[in-house]
């Protein structure tokens, strides 16, 4: 199911909990650390390193994310709620 970049499913993205993130300098400069998931409005998805599984924001343009460790999708509500399948959608890109 497609997921779309909006308020609500900014606010239960789990992506800048994942340990795929942890390390990434990219994400770090990109965010200045912020974690998306307190914001009060809708930031344009190219201020955001998150929620990768929506079609408005697809995969990363980070290269350092470390896909050798465990991708939390299967345990965010975004992905549950859209009957997602797959995982690591900020290396492989949005759900289709």
């Amino acid at each position: 199911m497609r997921v779309e970049y909006d308020f609500d499913a900014l606010q239960n993205c789990q992506c800048g909990a994942c340990q795929v993130h942890d390390g990434s300098s990219c994400v770090m400069q990109k965010t200045n650390g912020w974690k998306f998931t307190t914001c009060a409005s809708t930031p344009s998805p190219d201020d955001v390193e998150g929620i990768y599984c929506s079609a408005q924001k697809g995969k990363s343009s980070c290269g350092d994310l470390d896909v050798d460790k465990a991708c939390l999708c299967p345990t965010c509500t975004v992905w549950q709620s859209h009957d997602l399948e797959t995982a690591y959608f900020c290396t492989r890109g949005a759900a289709r």
